[in-house]
């Protein structure tokens, strides 16, 4: 792979993820009388929590040319860095072993059933021994890997860039089927992170629908339209499903960009509700709440049942901030500035910041009772939020 080709990649990621806030970053003019958007100041509260951070490890480059995400098995934190360099630590930060593969890595990772998964920008998807990192097979998808694949023990399930899942034997990675979708002339550099629940697999395709199929054939059960086709131009059209839907309590709820977040009743296969937003982050939930952060970078918490908005936090706005996690009763989010933000998840008032990083934030991630925090550095962060 070439050096201009990293570069093309690198440089079409950076612009539309860090555009995506307003698109405002495709624009060619100036207009003198628009508002120049600033992220809001952060402003002094109460804080009744702290993060605190139980340790940090250097893993990689600032390179990253897709989703990349640790994961936590069997008491062990693995990631991978785009540049292929595999790190394994155990919980308490010690490192046990790690691995260079050599592949350029643009979706990662996924690890159980004693495999790591991965995928990489020139479309292969990559299964190692989750014990030493030896390659136990690879295979050839139709185009690069931009977010994690997904496993149930039986099968390995990927979506590439040009909007197709396959599936793979996890044993031997033979090819067992391929869901193709129609990909719009214009869409969001990104897709939707698939994942299995209830013995099925769900994930959302840049056409703005969202689609619940049997992971072992690749049999579609339901594929319901989240967004309407309704803007005056290409880029008014773009209603990619990037953000990855939740399963709750027989509901499939996901959202797209220029959209709407829609809940789907999956006994009678119809939408119980829906409310306008715009989004490409990661939906999470309280269980009585979905909790969802909008291309402005406010915070919205909407109500399971009926979809009404409970809170509306925005004292994050244009702060760049990442996909946001639910932890027993808080919201946690990073920003721009590499500051962490705890929020009460009952009223979305904050109850906790603490400046972890000179580098932005660029995922918060759960896996249990275990946070980790990615800076754009490739920094890796284990946290803890405790009461003050």
């Amino acid at each position: 792979m070439t050096k201009y080709y990293k570069k093309f990649f690198l440089l079409s990621f950076f612009v539309i993820v860090t555009g995506c806030s307003s698109l405002g970053a495709l624009k060619f003019w100036e207009d003198e009388e628009e508002d120049e958007i600033r992220p809001a100041e952060l402003l002094s509260f109460n804080e009744t929590f702290q993060t605190e951070i139980l340790w940090s490890k250097n893993t990689g480059s600032e390179l990253s040319y897709g989703r990349l995400l640790p994961d936590v098995y069997e008491e062990k934190v693995y990631f991978i860095s785009s540049e292929g360099e595999l790190n394994v630590f155990n919980l308490n930060g010690i490192k046990l072993f790690e691995k260079q593969t050599n592949d350029i890595v643009s979706g990662a990772l996924t690890v159980n059933f004693s495999t790591i998964l991965y995928g990489t920008l020139d479309g292969e998807i990559v299964a190692l021994d989750s014990d030493s990192g030896n390659q136990i097979w690879r295979s050839q998808t139709s185009s690069e890997i931009l977010v994690p694949p997904v496993t149930n023990g039986t099968v390995a399930v990927v979506q590439s860039a040009d909007g197709k899942l396959s599936a793979f034997n996890l044993r031997d990675g033979s090819k067992l089927w391929v869901h193709q979708t129609q990909v719009p002339t214009l869409t969001l550099r990104g897709t939707s992170i698939p994942f299995i629940e209830q013995g099925f697999l769900f994930t959302g395709f840049s056409n703005g629908r969202i689609a619940m199929i049997y992971p072992e054939s690749g049999a579609v059960r339901l594929e319901i339209p989240i967004s309407i086709n309704e803007g005056a131009s290409e880029l008014e059209r773009i209603q990619d499903v990037d953000s990855k839907p939740l399963v709750l309590q027989n509901y499939l709820i996901g959202a797209s960009y220029q959209g709407n977040i829609v809940s789907i009743d999956l006994l009678e296969g119809k939408v119980s509700w829906k409310q306008e937003i715009s989004t490409i982050k990661d939906l999470t939930t309280d269980n009585i709440r979905i909790i969802a952060a909008n291309a402005d970078d406010e915070i919205l918490a909407f109500g399971l049942s009926t979809g009404a908005i409970l809170w509306q936090q925005e004292g994050l706005k244009y702060r760049q901030i990442s996909s946001p996690i639910h932890f027993e009763g808080k919201v946690i989010v990073g920003d721009l500035e590499g500051y962490v933000h705890i929020l009460d998840s009952q009223d979305g008032e904050f109850i906790g910041r603490k400046k972890i990083s000179r580098q932005p934030i660029r995922e918060v991630f759960l896996k249990g009772k275990e946070i980790f925090i990615l800076d754009n550095s490739g920094k890796i962060f284990k946290v803890s939020p405790q009461p003050k």
